[in-house]
């Protein structure tokens, strides 16, 4: 595995269980992280700064994680960040429909903490 403290992960998640699981996980790698809990407060967070990716939780309350992809194709800078989606909601029919929507990659969950960071790199070589 590559050295990958030069990513910059926003985790989007209105779960505090979700984010105490991926949080450490992407941190062993080296990886900054940042979190937020709405798609409002990430938006806000990406108008901040860019990072290397989003891993965004298609439930969110308020504006979902749908919503908060298309905003983000809307928007010329936005629209540059791989977005890889995650949900306790897992059917094949959401799965082919998320990368249908533009997202990068779709996960499942729970997260394989096994695998998780190397699938996230995967996504990122093959968008690249």
């Amino acid at each position: 595995m590559r050295d990958l403290s030069n990513w910059y992960v926003l985790l989007v998640d209105d779960e505090e269980d979700a984010q105490a699981v991926l949080v450490p996980i992407l941190e062993h790698y080296s990886i900054a992280v940042d979190t937020a809990f709405t798609a409002e407060e990430a938006l806000d967070k990406l108008k901040e700064q860019c990072p290397t990716l989003a891993v965004v939780d298609l439930g969110l309350p308020g504006m979902n994680g749908w919503d908060m992809l298309a905003t983000m194709q809307d928007d010329p800078f936005l629209s540059r960040i791989p977005v890889v989606a995650i949900t306790a909601f897992h059917s094949i029919t959401v799965a082919e429909e998320a990368l249908k929507a533009g997202f990068a990659a779709y996960f499942p969950k729970p997260i394989n903490s096994r695998t998780f960071v190397h699938d996230l790199e995967q996504t990122l070589d093959d968008v690249s």
